[in-house]
């Protein structure tokens, strides 16, 4: 074999190992399930245990979970929970809790 069917055969080799970690990472990050903003919000309420203001819901998941929220998104698919009577109720204006029965289920 002369040296430039070797550096082939390396290449090659080198090719196939990086598939093989780009494949191992790729069903790894599928596996994960991926929180929703709202879930995410319930997991906030339930952990402060009291109704929260929006910026404060907003700052607790820059900070503790790393995510970004819009304000005015969270605060719309907030109140068309409320409105649909699901998960969340509003106990002064832009402050939210869980609702009462949603609270131990977490």
């Amino acid at each position: 074999m002369d040296q430039f069917e070797r550096f082939l055969e390396y290449q090659k080799e080198l090719v196939e190992a990086q598939l093989k970690i780009i494949k191992k990472y790729q069903l790894s990050i599928s596996s994960q399930k991926r929180t929703s903003k709202l879930d995410l919000v319930a997991q906030i309420l339930h952990d402060a245990g009291c109704p929260l203001h929006v910026s404060e819901i907003i700052r607790i998941a820059a900070q503790k979970y790393h995510a970004e929220m819009d304000r005015d998104s969270i605060v719309s698919a907030l109140l068309k929970k409320i409105q649909a009577n699901q998960r969340f109720s509003k106990t002064a204006p832009n402050t939210f809790s869980l609702r009462k029965d949603e609270s131990h289920d977490s």
